[in-house]
């Protein structure tokens, strides 16, 4: 498999979103709630997309917050939805992730990212990050008001790369991103960070990956 163009899924693909553990753990007592949080985020965003009522990444993040909170039996502040906002703009990146870019930058790969975070708040978070000069394109599902894995978010890549679904590679963390992307005729690189494995209702992707460095390897037939 040898794309032209690789298209980056951002939140946990890119950024470490373990990062906001220690939050959740200061506001609910439990820093697991935010891997629950983000499945309730990333559930209601289908929601949205398929019942065609779009809300942004930014205000649905907050409505799970608020709606875990009310199931938990926590109150929380006004400081406090702030204090979670703050910290998903300030997302640190894998450590993999900036030498992986580089390398594959450098080897000539044209590199965009897409996410279902709000335009402004990836623009942010990769700019924070140190990572948005190795971007081609930053894209945000906003322009469609759809969100992952709706074929018509891919199809935007495939627009404003100008490029053939097949010359696109995504490369995500999740499976269901995964298996839109390839669906919609892209090729598939999984990301296994914590040696996690596809969905079995799912397509197979076509690379699976422990990090971007072990992706460059099998990209670029360097060892």
């Amino acid at each position: 498999m040898t794309p032209r163009m690789l298209v980056f899924d951002v939140n946990e693909t890119l950024l470490d979103l373990a990062a906001l553990d220690p939050l959740f753990a200061d506001l609910f007592g439990d820093a697991g709630v935010r891997r629950e949080w983000f499945a309730l985020l990333l559930r209601w965003s289908m929601v949205t997309s398929l019942t065609g009522a779009f809300r942004d990444f930014t205000a649905l993040g907050a409505a799970s917050l608020a709606t875990l909170a009310a199931s938990h039996g926590r109150t929380l502040s006004a400081d406090d939805y702030r204090a979670v906002s703050t910290a998903i703009r300030e997302l640190p990146p894998h450590p993999d992730v900036a030498p992986g870019l580089a390398r594959l930058a450098d080897a000539g790969l044209r590199l965009t990212a897409l996410t279902n975070s709000a335009q402004a708040t990836v623009d942010e978070q990769l700019r924070r990050a140190g990572l948005d000069r190795y971007f081609e394109h930053i894209l945000s599902v906003d322009a469609v008001q759809r969100f992952k894995p709706h074929p018509a978010v891919y199809a935007h890549a495939v627009e404003t790369l100008a490029a053939a679904p097949a010359d696109l590679c995504m490369v995500a963390a999740h499976d269901w991103d995964i298996t839109g992307a390839m669906r919609a005729g892209f090729a598939g690189a999984y990301i296994s960070r914590q040696e996690t494995v596809c969905h079995r209702a799912g397509e197979t992707p076509d690379l699976v990956a422990r990090d971007l460095d072990h992706l460059a390897e099998q990209l670029l037939g360097i060892n």
